[in-house]
């Protein structure tokens, strides 16, 4: 199925840049709640009011494969998924901000930690503040891991880029 036949069967469509709204035929809808738009095995749909997939379907006497745009293809003749493009800077960034947030947790524990008077508290309570400074440790030696990695993904972005000028230039 492609883009147009779902939109065919769709009442109250309108369309909203790449994407398009429509009244969701899985119930009763008094204003567009359906999102409809391309994506890149097949068509998205999504009902804001809270439908299934499978519900919408239903509704359109259709089945969810259909959505896909080689589900008519035997297996053997669809083409090969591609993987997706590996953005390493941005994978780098979201592994230097989760370091970031397991040190700054870290330290709220070992500064709280520093402030406890153990003559005042229970043996559960000693025990219970123990397995969190324990947890911060391993929080500290996750952030170094994450921060390795985040490192390593920089420098193979750049070599890559690197060798890709090179190439170019050639």
């Amino acid at each position: 199925m492609i883009l147009i036949d779902l939109i065919s069967r769709l009442m109250g469509v309108k369309q909203r840049g790449n994407r398009w709204s429509a009244i969701c035929p899985a119930h009763d809808d008094r204003s567009p709640s359906l999102s409809i738009s391309d994506g890149n095995k097949g068509i998205l749909i999504r009902c804001w009011a809270g439908c299934t997939v499978e519900e919408i379907c239903r509704s359109l006497g259709i089945e969810p494969k259909d959505l896909f745009y080689d589900a008519s293809l035997p297996r053997s003749q669809r083409p090969a998924p591609r993987p997706p493009q590996l953005n390493r800077r941005s994978l780098a960034f979201q592994f230097e901000i989760g370091a970031l947030d397991l040190r700054l947790r870290a330290e709220r524990i070992f500064d709280a930690a520093k402030n406890l008077d153990g003559s005042v508290l229970t043996d559960d309570e000693i025990q219970a503040a123990l397995g969190h400074v324990c947890q911060a440790y391993a929080d500290h030696e996750r952030a170094k891991l994450f921060e390795h990695i985040a490192d390593t993904l920089r420098i193979r972005d750049f070599t890559e880029r690197i060798a890709h000028e090179h190439a170019r230039v050639a």
